[in-house]
């Protein structure tokens, strides 16, 4: 099966850090769905949401610091994200811990990670790049 997701400059920020915690969040979310496919969701979900967690708290917490440090004009709405994703995180643990792993569960969180990399990455980040190459023009 090809990565159903793959890396493009288009995703860059031109901040290598920001830049790795992305490429390893674009790899994390094409083993997890290869290992769906191949039927191996027991394992993946778990490993996943493991990975998350501590994703959330580095990677939300360097683009936070960057965001601020330029003063990014959309810090606040960014930063709301970073928060309702880090919310819906904890709804799929608890969903995970309290009823097991179920394909409504690992279709939800393969949904969840999908958009996260189109919408957020794709575009938010996208637009934070923007905005920070465009500062650092001037």
């Amino acid at each position: 099966m090809s990565k159903p997701w793959q890396w493009n400059e288009s995703l860059e920020t031109g901040y290598e850090e920001i830049d790795a915690q992305h490429r390893e969040m674009l790899d994390r979310v094409n083993q997890f769905m290869q290992a769906i496919s191949e039927g191996k969701k027991e394992g993946i979900v778990c490993e996943t949401i493991i990975f998350l967690e501590q994703y959330v708290v580095e990677h939300f917490h360097a683009e936070e610091v960057i965001q601020s440090k330029y003063r990014y004009p959309g810090y606040k709405n960014h930063k709301k994200l970073h928060e309702e994703f880090i919310s819906k995180l904890e709804e799929l643990k608890d969903t995970v811990v309290q009823g097991g792993i179920s394909p409504e569960v690992t279709f939800e969180i393969g949904s969840t990670l999908s958009l996260w990399l189109v919408e957020h990455i794709g575009m938010q980040d996208k637009a934070l790049a923007d905005y920070l190459n465009s500062e650092s023009n001037e």
